[in-house]
């Protein structure tokens, strides 16, 4: 896609932030906020789905403002917009063929302040499509993710699983017939069935004495 600026074609690729800002102006709606790659810079786009408003940034727009917000690298403006987006700190204001988004409260020194304006009606459905695909590879990108951490966490207990209905099945041996059978270990006279390991406790029945006529022989 060509900029205003008859710059290089947009890279799908580089749609990597999204997120939601209300628009102050018409009734708190919300808009799509995106960064672009138009111009073969970093710009921003805003989107209500049928229309597109974006900074339009050139190389020497783009470094002329960031020398007045005192922004050092691309990477800064992605990391207060996106941290904005979050934490619904960003704001927005149409009004006809401009926008203007606020990153940061008013009061906020280190906030950020960028004009937008509504791009035409052929570069405006290219942009569209471009954000349209871009964010068609996030969720890709994120149901990839997912599938891997789910294996992963499951794997560990299908194991434990396993090896605990292990323990509890009983232990196979080869008879002289070549038969296998489950080994059964014989309980000795007066165990416990509950403690194989100690013997059944035998109720006291008193003291038992002789018959008397058995004492006189």
């Amino acid at each position: 896609m060509e900029s205003g600026a008859g710059g290089a074609s947009t890279s799908l690729s580089r749609n990597e932030i999204y997120g939601m800002v209300v628009n102050s102006g018409d009734g708190d709606r919300q808009y799509l906020c995106c960064t672009s790659g138009r111009g073969g810079v970093f710009n921003i786009c805003i989107t209500n789905a049928s229309d597109v408003w974006s900074t339009e940034f050139t190389s020497e727009k783009l470094s002329e403002h960031r020398r007045q917000h005192g922004v050092t690298s691309t990477e800064e403006y992605k990391t207060k917009l996106r941290k904005a987006l979050q934490g619904v700190s960003a704001s927005l204001l149409v009004e006809g063929s401009t926008a203007t988004l606020r990153l940061g409260k008013d009061d906020d020194p280190r906030g950020l302040t960028f004009h937008l304006i509504k791009l035409p009606d052929a570069e405006t459905r290219l942009e569209l499509q471009a954000v349209l695909f871009g964010m068609a590879g996030r969720v890709g990108v994120l149901e990839q993710r997912l599938e891997r951490e789910g294996a992963a966490t499951a794997s560990p207990v299908k194991s434990q699983q396993r090896s605990t209905a292990a323990d509890f099945e009983p232990r196979m041996h080869t008879t002289g017939g070549g038969r296998t059978s489950a080994a059964v270990k014989k309980r000795l006279p007066g165990a416990s069935l509950i403690n194989p390991g100690s013997k059944r406790k035998v109720k006291a029945t008193g003291v038992a004495f002789e018959d008397s006529e058995e004492m006189k022989q």
